[in-house]
């Protein structure tokens, strides 16, 4: 027995990378498509918090002596900023990406140099084109992801110092009621 390929074997495992790679990126496509609704998901709480974000206490609380809750303010104040970081982050990650336009092959260009090309080649070659592709959609999601995943960060911070105002608020008309 030899362990020298034959012709039919590289056709065999041609399609096989050939399939691997249509797979690889009907994959990446999807998870794009999956993190662009999660940075609208942002985007939309986001922008809905911050009516409720307008509506924190600030300046409104009095302390002792007509005083004024200065603090609740800067709470209300940065929960809105980071609001807005968020929505501008997230809206950022949905806008469309420059690059990756070369690796288009027009239907014209493929008549131009896949017609004399046999089967095996034609795949080759969109083997090559694939390979492209994955690494652009890879990328891509990268950047996507990245980019939720600050402005989740802000949100959540936004959350939080939304929280403390709350917190700081109610506590002070407690000590004060």
């Amino acid at each position: 027995m030899t362990n020298v390929p034959n012709q039919n074997s590289y056709a065999q495992i041609i399609e096989l990378i050939f399939e691997n790679a249509q797979e690889s990126i009907k994959y990446l496509d999807g998870d794009i498509k999956s993190l662009n609704t999660q940075l609208s998901a942002v985007t939309g709480f986001s922008a809905a918090l911050i009516k409720f974000a307008d509506d924190l206490p600030d300046r409104s609380i009095i302390l002792i002596s007509s005083l004024p809750c200065n603090s609740c303010s800067v709470f209300k104040i940065l929960s809105l900023f980071l609001l807005s970081v968020a929505i501008f982050v997230s809206l950022g990650g949905l806008l469309p990406k420059d690059g990756g336009e070369d690796q288009i092959i027009s239907p014209i260009e493929q008549v131009e140099k896949c017609l004399e090309l046999s089967e095996d080649e034609y795949k080759l070659l969109f083997i090559k084109q694939y390979d492209l592709d994955i690494r652009s959609l890879n990328n891509l999601r990268i950047w996507k992801a990245e980019r939720l995943l600050w402005s989740g960060r802000f949100f959540v911070a936004a959350a939080i110092v939304s929280a403390l105002n709350l917190i700081l608020s109610t506590g002070l008309k407690f000590l004060m009621g």
